[in-house]
């Protein structure tokens, strides 16, 4: 689709416009077939059809069910690692001028206080990993504001729609691969459905009552407002890393089972010499005995019988499966039982998240390319909202890195800036340390308080 294409669309009728716009240019799993896989409550071990029940002589289901949720752990546990220490930001410009320090300060201002990206990014991540695309909608309201001790008269916000949440995303892309429209369509509270269009000059709102009804246009705008993102599948693998926590599903559910009809013992009984006149007692066991008393006669025996190989053997397939499902996803099991069992070093933790930070880094190429065209968007509405630092603005460049988890304490980071102190700038040891935010204030108090001292010698 090319602006010309877009333009003849818009001028269409209103249901010809909804039903053109009511496509995507990526192909993406659905939220319908991904929420199968992410809610547990939904997975096969629940199916009749395919598990039958077992009843037993009351008409209950024996058949213990059990479901993990191991698709949520996976896209939380990648939000955290991914965004659980916040993106670094690096602006580059001419630090002499001091309009631009005051510029970069609304930006930060505006993008990390006001708008709350860090922990926005977790909550978008997990969107993101579970419904695979998001897109976050930038505007400003008139409210007055200050801004890093800039009075302005609007105030930035931003909204974020998932399938995840209950909205349906429909971007298209032009013939170069850039975002030209974007539609969100969703249904409120009282069953109203609303189809909303952005596009690079204008934003409008359809409702649909008794028909669709065009209920708002914006004025013009100067930026595209969607920051938008995809993956080609869910965080924990698709149908692959489902049929994985199925298995373990199953073999979990028919252990119940077997549990169950062994909780009371069985035994092999020898009923020996029975004296003359004795019967061979032929009653069987219900679910809801407690306990029997069973005769047996001269030299008689009864045994115990158990297989405590089954056991182990389920054991070792449900441990060998479910860490078949954390390599596939290139994640740690740090989950409480595990972490607990491994008496293992800081040093070694370290290690276990090797592969986690190496998948975040990975996925972390895609975030920074998004962040660097989200920054772009919130710079041309900084210019709407402080027009007098327009040029100020463009010649400020933001580098963002996606710094992963790591399990290293501030004592190790003190003790690594101490080693390799010599060939870090001070800059750079504050960085590392990670203690402060306003890292060219720390400098300056450093600086001031190492002259007070030599003015004391």
């Amino acid at each position: 689709m090319n602006q010309n294409d877009l333009d003849v669309i818009l001028s269409s009728n209103t249901d010809e416009i909804i039903n053109k716009l009511s496509i995507s240019s990526f192909s993406l799993p659905t939220w319908s077939s991904l929420e199968k896989q992410y809610d547990p409550t939904k997975h096969s071990i629940f199916d009749t059809s395919i598990y039958p029940q077992k009843l037993d002589e009351n008409g209950r289901d024996e058949f213990k069910r059990t479901a993990f949720a191991l698709q949520q752990l996976a896209t939380s546990r990648m939000a955290q690692v991914m965004f659980s220490n916040p993106v670094k930001r690096t602006y580059s410009y001419d630090k002499t001028k001091e309009s631009l320090k005051e510029a970069e300060a609304i930006i930060e201002e505006l993008y990390r206080t006001q708008n709350f990206i860090d922990s926005g990014n977790v909550e978008r991540c997990k969107k993101l990993n579970a419904a695979c695309q998001f897109v976050t909608i930038w505007y400003t309201v008139e409210k007055p504001n200050i801004v890093a001790e800039q009075e302005t008269k609007f105030k930035l916000k931003h909204k974020t729609y998932s399938e995840f949440d209950g909205y349906t995303i429909y971007p298209i892309t032009d013939d170069f691969g850039e975002l030209i429209v974007l539609s969100v369509s969703y249904k409120d509270s009282t069953d109203v459905e609303h189809f909303e269009i952005y596009t690079r000059t204008n934003y409008f709102k359809y409702d649909k009552i008794d028909g669709w009804i065009l209920n708002e246009v914006s004025k013009p705008i100067n930026v595209f407002p969607c920051s938008y993102m995809n993956i080609k599948q869910p965080i924990w693998g698709g149908e692959a890393g489902t049929n994985l926590i199925e298995q373990l599903e199953e073999m979990e559910s028919f252990q119940g089972l077997y549990i169950k009809k062994n909780s009371v013992p069985t035994y092999y009984i020898d009923y020996g010499e029975l004296q003359e006149g004795s019967v061979k007692s032929d009653t069987k066991e219900s679910s809801t005995d407690a306990r029997k008393l069973i005769s047996v006669g001269r030299n008689g025996k009864m045994v115990a019988v158990n297989w405590d190989g089954a056991n182990e053997a389920i054991k070792d397939r449900f441990a060998r499966i479910r860490n078949a499902f954390f390599e596939q996803v290139q994640m740690a099991d740090t989950s409480f039982a595990t972490m607990i069992n491994a008496n293992i070093s800081a040093d070694s933790k370290e290690l276990l998240f090797s592969d986690s930070k190496a998948k975040a880094k990975d996925l972390g190429g895609e975030w920074e390319i998004f962040f660097y065209e989200e920054l772009l968007i919130v710079k041309e509405f900084a210019k709407v909202m402080f027009p007098k630092y327009v040029k100020d603005f463009d010649f400020i460049s933001i580098r963002s890195e996606v710094v992963p988890y790591s399990v290293r304490s501030k004592k190790e980071a003190a003790e690594f800036i101490s080693v390799g102190g010599v060939g870090m700038s001070l800059e750079t040891k504050i960085r590392e340390l990670n203690l402060v935010d306003d890292i060219e204030k720390e400098i300056e108090d450093i600086q001031n308080e190492s002259s007070a001292n030599a003015n004391m010698l």
